[in-house]
């Protein structure tokens, strides 16, 4: 049980200046940021908060929107890096391999 409300933390976190929202997010959904990108992140999560209670008539709080922010709306930054994944990578051809290719 914890002794007290998420949203107290989060509020007091709040307080801290321009970290406030790259702790926020890691302590909430594990992701790590710079301040800058935690800081333009932060409203779309409260967004997203609002979004899916709405949809779900109830209130999903913090930590679940912002661990579904995450998984399921903004896309990993490999993927927006333009990054290939290691399948997607043409097979070596091992030593000593008698096939031809």
């Amino acid at each position: 049980m914890i002794p007290f409300r998420l949203e107290y933390v989060i509020e007091r976190l709040r307080g801290e200046g321009d970290v406030a929202e790259q702790r926020l997010l890691r302590e909430l959904a594990g992701v790590r940021l710079s301040a800058a990108e935690a800081r333009a992140e932060w409203p779309r999560v409260l967004e997203h908060k609002w979004y899916v209670s709405e949809r779900l008539g109830r209130d999903i709080g913090p930590r679940a929107a912002a661990v579904d922010y995450f998984e399921n709306v903004r896309p990993p930054r490999h993927a927006r890096a333009g990054h290939r994944p290691h399948a997607a990578r043409a097979p070596r051809r091992l030593a000593g391999n008698n096939a031809t290719a």
